[in-house]
Formats: structure tokens, sequence, C-alpha cells
């Protein structure tokens, strides 16, 4: 398959936008995303979101006095200062189109229901989806499935997180660090952190492989999705596939489906167009 073939797909998995997290993205970053999302909408193709959209994500909803020590004023935002103009764009995807699939990354799972309040599905640990024949498992990557990972209708869960992503997504913690500071604090404090955690991070690739050979060979999942680890890939197993769809801050890289199959592809913002971007393939 050619680096420069064109592709019109019907279904479009993206993860690890990152958006907020780094200046060295540029300032036309949001805009360039935007235009994907429109092209998305104008030509009919399923979006899906796998995490780490945000970087970071946490909303300080309305609470309770007793709940907190911090009386927040009707000036005081609630939502992080990023990514307004690509809030609009999904938006209006899902008013002119479809809904968008939202599976919250461990970036992004501070949300306390505004993506779903402008129309998305929202996903605290993943979703099965059908498309064709195929029956699909959609993750971010940070939760890995164990035997006591389930499938409840559409509902993926629960999956096992590193302790530091398990109290982080507390709501026990949450609640703590809502209590301690403000908005404007604790959004820079957790832009330190997610700094930090990037330098420091090691993601085990066989690991992760394996764990998610694991769902695909003893359930009904013929394919799984996810992102995360920043590795673009395609790894088949007996049973199935599992595809990283790669990370989008890095030449704008998506996974597309369509009448071709499953392919890698690099979102050219200039042309307009979906670009096939050849990824590694693995076996298991």
């Amino acid at each position: 398959m050619s680096d420069f073939l064109e592709i019109q797909p019907t279904h479009l998995f993206l993860a690890d936008v990152h958006l907020g997290g780094s200046r060295l993205l540029g300032e036309n970053y949001e805009m360039h995303l935007c235009s994907l999302i429109r092209h998305a909408a104008e030509n009919k193709i399923h979006l899906y979101l796998l995490g780490d959209v945000f970087d970071y994500w946490m909303e300080f909803p309305e609470r309770k006095k007793k709940y907190s020590s911090i009386n927040l004023s009707a000036s005081e935002p609630k939502l992080p200062p990023i990514g307004s103009t690509l809030l609009d764009a999904i938006q209006e995807y899902n008013k002119t189109f479809t809904t968008v699939y939202y599976i919250l990354g461990n970036h992004d799972c501070w949300d306390a229901g505004y993506f779903n309040s402008i129309g998305c599905k929202v996903f605290t640990d993943g979703c099965k989806i059908k498309i064709d024949e195929q029956t699909i498992c959609l993750l971010h990557g940070d939760g890995l499935p164990t035997k006591r990972t389930h499938i409840n209708e559409n509902t993926i869960g629960p999956l096992k997180r590193p302790l530091l992503h398990t109290i982080l997504r507390s709501r026990a913690f949450i609640r703590l660090f809502q209590y301690l500071f403000t908005p404007k604090q604790a959004w820079s404090i957790m832009q330190s952190f997610s700094n930090f955690s990037k330098k420091n991070e090691k993601i085990a690739k066989p690991f992760i492989d394996s764990s998610l050979k694991y769902l695909i060979d003893f359930s009904d999942i013929d394919l799984i999705i996810a992102g995360h680890d920043h590795l673009a890939r395609t790894v088949s197993t007996k049973g199935g596939q599992y595809i990283n769809t790669g990370p989008y801050y890095e030449d704008n890289l998506v996974l597309t489906y369509s009448e071709q199959g499953w392919a890698h592809a690099q979102w050219d913002q200039k042309m307009a167009r979906l670009v096939v971007k050849e990824q590694p393939i693995y076996t298991l």
C-alpha cells in the first residue's frame, strides 16, 4: 500500500491528542484537528475519541458547601481553559451527523458530565461496537482486561490500572483534590504532573499486547482498538487483532476503516484528505 494513497473511510479513531499539554504543538494544532472533525461530519465518517484528547481535563462542578472548602463564585471557571474551539467542533458534529464515542483516558478522565452535555457518548473504561461483521472493543489503553473484566451489553469493565492511575481516577481523591484547591490551582498542578509523568513514563509494550491478546482469544471480541502508549501498530493473534491508533499529536496520525479495511492514516489539513501511513505489524 502506498504511503500516498488517499482513502475515504467510514469510521475514524484517534487518541492521544494531548491538547493543552505542550506549546510545541503550535497555535494552529487545535484548528487542524477541528478541520478533521468538520471533514468527518461533512463526509459522514463515524468518529471515536479514545482518550487523552485533553491534557489535563478536570471539571469543577457545583458542589454543596459541606463537600468543599472553596466557594466558587459565578465568575470562577468550571472548565479548564483549553479546547473551546475543539469542543464546539465536537458539539457541531454531534448535532449535524451522529454521536461521538468518547473513551476517557488517564489525562482526561476527570469528566463530570460536560462531554455528555455536548452530545458525546462517554465511557469510563471501554465499550463494544459492531462494524460490519466485526465485534470491536474500544479502550484507551491505560486500563487492561483481566479475568474479572466482563461485557455488559456494549460496556466493558472493570479494567486493571497501575496503582497511581487507580488513585487519580477515584472519587475520593477527586473530591479531596477539589476540596483543597481552586480550579486554577488544580489545573496548574496537574499540568506540572503531566509534564513530569511523560518524562518518566515507561510503557511495557509486550505486557500490554499480551493482556489484550487474552481478551481477544477468550471472548467474542474480534478486534481491540486503543491508544495510550504512543506506539502505532497492529498485533495479530489466533483470535483476531489489536490495533493501536498511535498518537494523533505525532503526524496527525489516526486509524481508519473503509471498504478496503483497516489502515493508519495521516490527516493532511491543507489538502483536506486522509493519506495512508503504514505502521508495524506483529504476530503473537
